[in-house]
C-alpha cells in the first residue's frame, strides 16, 4: 500500500499549513455541453431554447483585400484584433487595452455577448467541432450539427457585440484533419453566410502546414483561419506564405512556449519558464510576429486570460486565481502587464514583480536536481519588484500530474502537499518528501499591489535501491 508522502519543514518560519484544495479549471470548453442552451423540455420531449431579445441591428464585420493584404473593419471602420482567450476576468482585460474576446464554445453565447457589449468588447464565437474523423462519414452527426448551427446563428447574428464566427478548434489535432471534415466545414461556412452576411466565418487549427494546404483545397469559403501557435509563432509567416492558402488569418492562442517546446528534466518533466520570461517573450513575439505582419495578419487571442491547469497551474495562466490559501485572489501576471503594453504602448502605472532565477540547493532545474527522501533542501528565489514594493513569497509543492490532458483537455491539478508564506524572505529550507517519486516546487511573489510572479522547478526524489528515475512507493 502507498505511503503519503511525508514533508518536513525547518521550522524557520511562521503560517504554514498543509492544503489538499482542488483547482477549478477555468479550461476554456474542453468538456463542452451543447451548443445550443436548452432550459425546458416541451409536451412532446424536445427541448426548447431558453429565449433571447430579439434584435434587428447587426454591426456589420468584414474582410477586405487592400493590395496584397487584408484588413478588417467594424462599421466601416478599421479594426484590429487585440483579444483574450477565455471568458472570464473581461473587466480587467477591457481596462487593460483588450478589445475582443475568444470562446472554444457557444454556451452562455447571449450572457457573454451582453458582458462584452457592455465593456465595448467583441466576441468571436466558437462553434465545438468533433476531434473523430468517423463523425465526419456519419449522416447523423452532421445533420445534428447543422442544425445546431442553424439554430445557434439565427439567435445571435444580429448582436452588436458579435465579431465572427469560428468553427471548430484544432480539430486537425487529433485525426480529423481529412477532406471530409474540411468539406463539412466549407458547407458549414456557406450554411453560416446565407443566414448572415455581416460576420466572417474563420476555422481554428494547431499550426500545421498540412492543414493549410487541406483548408485550401477543400475548405476555400472560410474568410480567414485563426492559427494556436506557441513556440511556433515566429515561423509561422514563412509558413502560411510557403502553403497553398493565400487568405488572412489570425493568432488564435499564443502567449508562451508549449510544454511539448521546451527542455525536459531527465524524467520527461518539461521546465517551464519564469513569469519574467514570459513576459519578455510575449513583448518580442507580439513585435516581431503579430504587428510586423499586419499586411495578412489581421489580430491575436492572447492565451489564457485567467487560469488553469495544463502540466502546471501557471503555465499559460495570465491570471492567478486561486494561491495557496488565497482563494480568488485574481492577481495580474507580469505577462498580463506585458499584454497591457503590446495593446496600448503604456505599462500599468504599477507592474508584476519579476523573477530572475529559482533554485534547490544551488541548482538550477536545467541540471536535473535529484534528492534523496528526506534530504535537506535550501530553495533561493531570486526577484525584484519595478517599484520596490515589499514582497511576500508563497510556496506550495505539489506531486506531479499523473493524469494528463491532451491538446488542452482537463487535466486535474495534482495533489498539494504543503504550503507557506513568508514575508520579505526569498529562502526557504525543507526537506525533500521521504517517499520516492516527482515533484515541483512553485513560488509566487506578491506585491500586494494585485501582482503576482511565479516561478518552479521540478525535481525528482529517488531511493537509495532504486536503480532506475522510476518512481517508487517506499
Amino acid at each position: 500500500m502507498n505511503k503519503l508522502p511525508i514533508i518536513i519543514f525547518t521550522i524557520i518560519f511562521s503560517g504554514w499549513s498543509s492544503l489538499g484544495f482542488g483547482h477549478d479549471q477555468v479550461n476554456p470548453d474542453s468538456d463542452l455541453p451543447p451548443l445550443i442552451k436548452q432550459s425546458a423540455v416541451s409536451q412532446q420531449g424536445n427541448p426548447v431554447e431558453s429565449r433571447v431579445p430579439v434584435r434587428d441591428t447587426p454591426i456589420r464585420v468584414t474582410i477586405d483585400r487592400q493590395g496584397s493584404g487584408f484588413q478588417i473593419y467594424r462599421d466601416s471602420a478599421p479594426y484590429f484584433i487585440k483579444g483574450v482567450g477565455g471568458r472570464h476576468f473581461l473587466e480587467k482585460a477591457a481596462a487593460a487595452g483588450a478589445n475582443s474576446v475568444r470562446t472554444w464554445g457557444a454556451q452562455d453565447a447571449e450572457a457573454l455577448l451582453e458582458r462584452a457589449n457592455g465593456l465595448n468588447m467583441t466576441v468571436m464565437l466558437g462553434i465545438w467541432l468533433s476531434h473523430d474523423p468517423a463523425d465526419y462519414e456519419n449522416p447523423s452527426y452532421k445533420k445534428r450539427k447543422t442544425h445546431e448551427i442553424q439554430q445557434l446563428v439565427e439567435r445571435h447574428r444580429n448582436h452588436p457585440a458579435l465579431l465572427g464566427w469560428a468553427l471548430g478548434n484544432e480539430i486537425n489535432l487529433e485525426g480529423a484533419d481529412i477532406e471530409s471534415a474540411w468539406r463539412f466545414v466549407n458547407d458549414l461556412t456557406y450554411l453560416i453566410k446565407q443566414q448572415d452576411d455581416h460576420h466572417p466565418v474563420i476555422s481554428v487549427i494547431a499550426c500545421n502546414e498540412k492543414t493549410l494546404e487541406n483548408i485550401a483545397a477543400y475548405a476555400p469559403a472560410l474568410d480567414a483561419i485563426g492559427i494556436n501557435a506557441y513556440g511556433a509563432l515566429m515561423r509561422l509567416r514563412a509558413m502560411v506564405d510557403n502553403s497553398s492558402y493565400h487568405g488572412p488569418y489570425l493568432i488564435t492562442e499564443w502567449g508562451v512556449q508549449g510544454h511539448w517546446e521546451v527542455k525536459q528534466t531527465s524524467w520527461g518533466r518539461p521546465i517551464e519558464p519564469t513569469s519574467a520570461w514570459k513576459a519578455d517573450f510575449q513583448l518580442q513575439r507580439y513585435r516581431e510576429d503579430i504587428l510586423a505582419n499586419r499586411d495578412r495578419c489581421i489580430g491575436d487571442y492572447i492565451f489564457l486570460w485567467g487560469q488553469k491547469q495544463e502540466r502546471t497551474p501557471t503555465w499559460y495562466s495570465l491570471i492567478l486565481e486561486n494561491l495557496p490559501g488565497m482563494d480568488n485572489s485574481r492577481l495580474l501576471s507580469p505577462a498580463a502587464d506585458a499584454m497591457q503594453y503590446n495593446w496600448t504602448g503604456n505599462w500599468p502605472a504599477n507592474r508584476a514583480p519579476e523573477v530572475l532565477q529559482l533554485e534547490i540547493n544551488g541548482i538550477p532545474a536545467e541540471k536535473n536536481i535529484i534528492l534523496s527522501p528526506g534530504e535537506p533542501i535550501v530553495s533561493l528565489v531570486q526577484a525584484r519588484d519595478p517599484e520596490n514594493d515589499p514582497l511576500t513569497y508563497v510556496w506550495e509543492l505539489l506531486e506531479e500530474p499523473k493524469q494528463l490532458g491532451i491538446g488542452g483537455s482537463h487535466e486535474p491539478k495534482p495533489n498539494s502537499l504543503a504550503s507557506v508564506k513568508k514575508e520579505n524572505s526569498p529562502a526557504l529550507n525543507l526537506n525533500a518528501p521521504l517517499t520516492a517519486g516527482e515533484y515541483r516546487l512553485f513560488v509566487y511573489i506578491l506585491d500586494h499591489q494585485g501582482h503576482a510572479a511565479t516561478a518552479n522547478i521540478p525535481f525528482q526524489v529517488i531511493a537509495a535501491e532504486q536503480t532506475s528515475v522510476e518512481p517508487q512507493s517506499l
